[in-house]
């Protein structure tokens, strides 16, 4: 029997979904017990584990990834390089839980995004709009000897849409259920919405991404403190709000306001963005918890004034339900209660799904849709003229 209808046929399938952020903190892995497929898929996590990447690996994607010409020779290197860290690191994975790779069905891998260029720019004799993700699926199915579906956001990009977020899929699956207005909430590097209404209709869903998540705290907290984030927003609570600082985030940030779709990333809040911020703190004698105090305030408000305009218009929320590293951060969930009151803001636990490893879960989902022929964009969300069977299936 043909392998892929070996995997449909099964009742149900053992898929590990891949995660590498924006901020490149290291590799989420979520081992996921799938059946069925689109609405009436269901799921359980098995096991989840981030694997952090090691100091000298962290230091040295990240310096690539902020080189604004990389050589061909680099590019492929480094397409090979994530692969085979990632497929060591599902090693320990799975040596961790004493799992055997013949039992793992599927893997699902997001791939590192180092460029994501949704609107077409010029190019040559055409007008051209980008995504490339690294860590090439193929050579990661090699190394683990385990089917693999990846760049799910080229299919997207290519049908005219932004290519995020495409979660949102997997947030209505998950979330339709509770039969509520629901705000589902991701704060990674960067933050984006999924608003899921009460009466189940797929076609009303709206999802975006909503500007800086964790990247412009993060960016901030190893300048100031040598320390990869602020951990609960100590040292963003010790800070004092400056007025005239925080207008000119706003002014400084033509993402705040544009109207879906959309969707950013590294390339808007860059290190040269981060250097242009701290420029402007110096000149106003803010102080690095200050700094803090007003990154994360910008944060809680860039994610409550894109619900106000662009979600609140068709639908009220009942609950946000915040996952990601953002969910961890206490003062940014405080100050995002304060902006939302009085929807209340729960993590996504409170409602049976792990916050740490809601993106890696949800791309293992994804790779079982795309098994199955199933589209899995959200159109009305990325902008995309239809939907599409999103990734690129790698056997072994």
């Amino acid at each position: 029997m043909h392998p892929i209808l070996k995997l449909i046929n099964k009742p149900e399938r053992l898929i590990i979904g891949l995660m590498s952020g924006t901020s490149c903190d290291g590799l989420d892995i979520a081992l996921v017990r799938v059946e069925n497929s689109g609405r009436n898929t269901q799921f359980s996590l098995v096991h989840g584990q981030t694997y952090s990447y090691s100091p000298g690996q962290k230091k040295f994607i990240l310096n690539l990834l902020h080189t604004p010409e990389l050589s061909l020779q680099t590019l492929s290197q480094l397409n090979f390089y994530l692969a085979r860290i990632w497929a060591k690191q599902i090693e320990l994975f799975l040596d961790e839980y004493k799992i055997k790779a013949a039992d793992i069905d599927l893997i699902g891998s997001h791939g590192q995004t180092i460029w994501h260029q949704p609107e077409a720019q010029p190019f040559e004799d055409a007008s051209i709009s980008s995504t490339l993700q690294l860590g090439d699926p193929s050579v990661l199915a090699q190394h683990v000897r385990i089917p693999v579906i990846g760049d799910f956001r080229v299919a997207d990009v290519a049908l005219g849409g932004q290519g995020a977020p495409l979660i949102p899929y997997f947030d209505y699956l998950f979330f339709s259920r509770f039969k509520q207005n629901i705000i589902s909430l991701n704060i990674g590097g960067i933050s984006n919405v999924t608003a899921i209404p009460a009466n189940q209709n797929m076609d009303k869903v709206q999802a975006f991404d909503c500007g800086p998540g964790n990247m412009l705290l993060d960016q901030a907290s190893k300048y100031f403190f040598k320390e990869p984030y602020d951990t609960r927003g100590l040292y963003a609570k010790g800070g004092e709000m400056h007025t005239e600082f925080f207008s000119f985030l706003q002014e400084r940030d033509p993402f705040l306001h544009l109207a879906p779709p959309k969707s950013t990333g590294r390339e808007q809040y860059s290190d040269a963005y981060f250097q242009e911020i701290l420029k402007h703190a110096q000149k106003w004698n803010l102080s690095s918890r200050d700094l803090l105090r007003n990154l994360t305030e910008y944060t809680a408000f860039s994610i409550f004034e894109n619900y106000r305009l662009f979600i609140r218009p068709q639908l009220k929320a009942d609950t946000l339900v915040v996952a990601g590293g953002g969910a961890q951060n206490d003062f940014l969930m405080r100050r995002l209660q304060h902006y939302f009151d009085p929807v209340p803001v729960q993590p996504a636990q409170h409602f049976g799904l792990d916050e740490n490893f809601k993106e890696a879960i949800g791309f293992a989902i994804l790779a079982n849709e795309t098994l199955h022929a199933q589209p899995s964009n959200i159109p009305q969300a990325t902008g995309a003229s239809r939907p599409a069977v999103l990734g690129k299936i790698c056997l072994v």
